[in-house]
């Protein structure tokens, strides 16, 4: 955790570690003030003369106007460097998240990093982050009040610190529990958030299938375990700090009653009293504090073991190569893949050259999709190689659009430019040949409505045809197309395809259950898959002749009907 500590806050943490330490030896210093203004006071009894008291309360008033100036500046300073710390973690989660391949992401339920980036991250600043600074404090102001205790009276100070022992153990024996018991909240907050995410997400299937009521039993379950983690964690807590302050209360009497015995022989003065059990109290509570904040600190491990696994990835996020643009040819050697230890692709070898036009064709299951997911670089641990103008492995810049669409909770505008500045003649080219121009036409607000969560203001067509513009602006050499006309009707889906088609200098694989002659017959080259391996090759006119595997999905398609 270091260097989220560090990263660019070394300056403003060490002027705040100074103004701490000026804050506590102000803080314990008021009960020197106390011993003096008591004494004070006695003397302007047994004197009449009030000058000196007089004098002291001066420096008392400008002691706490001073001292007050000091603790605001701690705070002030504190919680802005709170905030950099909390923000470096969360650039270095993401950062972490962001580098992860989609396959990894997806073998991760997306409520593990949502839990993380909200309850779990706010009991890290308050148990850790804030804690470190707490147990600071709480240290320095143990070593600054004994240092004026034995200023005052040594023997006292000897007893204090071997009495402040007692309370400061209590907490320790419940440091596993702790710890244990944070990490089974971390769990069931996660599975909390499971549950509402599937109720979001599966609104349609619930009402489609009236299940409201399980649907109530799962969260209300869900819920009240992630409380009674709460409750159990809230009653371990509550018995520690029962415990000592039982024992912290006990220790300060036993020390206030050896002051008085200190005073009748005329070791102290009242004011001394006065001075020593505020002194005490600074010695005592805080030792008892400081051993209860190393328990929560403790507490905090499984959090901060999530934060290094997720953040650990994006240490090295700099340095993963450029996508590189395809010039010549992508072949395939020996391409093999397995999902779960069942094999999806088995040694497939081909070749895809530059600016032509290729269709995957196959039944469902032969792993077309799979196929076009390596290409896209989702997955990596496959064997075999895939080789860009003669380079291994290396990633390519391509642009994918599949038939499940995600829009982000944004503009129509900054959902297909994505965020990047394009010529307003681009952006409307792309525009017209995804088909996209009637609709945003009959938008009140045009390119700058709001798509709504996930798009859900627009049809499954119209977000298929914002994501199709999306992939044509941004213009790369490489066109994975994964059931991209899936959701348009069959004259919208013929038009676009023949746009695509018909784009120069574009490489354009696309997998498609639909087969329309008209379009097969516009491909350089048709790949038919069946049970993860490419067993027919060819044009539509070399594969219909060859009275094979494509000719009878052909006619089961019935040329043009959906596989």
């Amino acid at each position: 955790m270091r260097k989220y500590l560090l990263y660019k806050n070394k300056t403003r943490l060490v002027f705040l570690v100074l103004l701490q330490t000026i804050r506590m030896f102000g803080t314990v210093g008021v009960a020197i003030l106390i011993n003096y203004l008591i004494d004070s006071v006695s003397l302007a009894i047994t004197s009449g003369q009030l000058s000196t008291l007089a004098r002291c309360a001066a420096i008392c008033c400008a002691y706490a106007a001073l001292l007050g100036m000091v603790i605001f500046f701690s705070e002030k300073i504190k919680a802005v460097s709170v905030k950099h710390i909390m923000l470096n973690v969360r650039e270095g989660i993401l950062n972490g998240i962001l580098n992860k391949n989609i396959s990894e992401l997806q073998n991760t339920n997306s409520a593990e990093y949502i839990t993380l980036l909200n309850q779990n991250l706010s009991v890290f600043e308050e148990n850790y982050l804030k804690n470190l600074l707490s147990i600071y404090e709480s240290f320095v102001g143990i070593l600054i009040a004994v240092v004026f205790l034995i200023y005052i009276n040594p023997i006292i100070a000897v007893i204090s610190i071997i009495a402040m022992a007692i309370p400061s153990l209590i907490p320790k024996l419940f440091g596993n529990r702790l710890g244990k018991l944070q990490g089974s909240i971390v769990q069931r907050a996660t599975d909390y958030n499971v549950e509402i995410k599937d109720i979001l997400n599966g609104y349609e299937v619930i009402k489609a299938y009236q299940l409201d009521d399980i649907m109530r039993r799962k969260h209300i379950k869900a819920a009240a375990e992630l409380e009674q983690g709460k409750v159990s964690s809230t009653n371990t807590m509550a018995w520690l700090y029962g415990l000592a302050n039982m024992a912290s209360i006990s220790v300060q009497f036993l020390i206030m009653t050896l002051c008085g015995v200190f005073a009748v022989h005329g070791f102290i003065t009242i004011g001394s009293i006065i001075a020593v059990t505020q002194l005490t109290g600074q010695v005592i509570s805080p030792a008892f504090q400081l051993s209860t904040k190393f328990s929560q600190l403790k507490s905090t491990k499984p959090i901060c073991d999530q934060i290094l696994a997720v953040t650990q990835s994006s240490q090295h996020l700099g340095n993963a190569s450029e996508p590189k643009e395809m010039e010549r040819s992508m072949k395939l050697e020996n391409l093999s893949f397995s999902y779960g230890g069942a094999p999806v692709i088995k040694n497939v070898k081909t070749q895809f050259d530059f600016g032509k036009k290729y269709a995957i064709v196959g039944r469902s299951g032969s792993g077309k999709s799979t196929l076009l997911k390596i290409l896209a670089g989702y997955y990596k641990d496959y064997t075999g190689s895939v080789d860009i103008d003669g380079a291994m492995d290396q990633s390519c810049s391509l642009s994918l659009i599949s038939q499940n669409i995600f829009l982000f909770d944004d503009t129509v505008r900054n959902n297909i430019t994505l965020y990047r500045e394009y010529p307003a003649e681009e952006l409307d080219k792309a525009i017209r040949m995804a088909g996209l121009k009637d609709t945003i036409d009959n938008l009140e607000e045009g390119l700058d409505t709001k798509v709504e969560e996930n798009g859900s203001r627009f049809s499954g067509g119209e977000k298929q045809r914002i994501a199709i513009a999306r992939a044509l602006l941004h213009n790369k050499n490489m066109l994975l197309l994964d059931e991209a006309t899936s959701a348009l009707d069959n004259e919208c889906a013929r038009e676009i395809e023949e746009n695509i088609l018909g784009l120069e200098n574009i490489t354009c694989i696309a997998v498609t259950h639909k087969l329309y002659s008209n379009a097969l017959q516009k491909y350089d080259k048709i790949f038919v898959m069946d049970d993860g391996n490419i067993i027919e090759q060819g044009t539509f006119q070399e594969l219909m002749e060859k009275s094979g595997a494509f000719q009878k999905l052909y006619a089961a398609g019935a040329a043009g009907s959906v596989l």
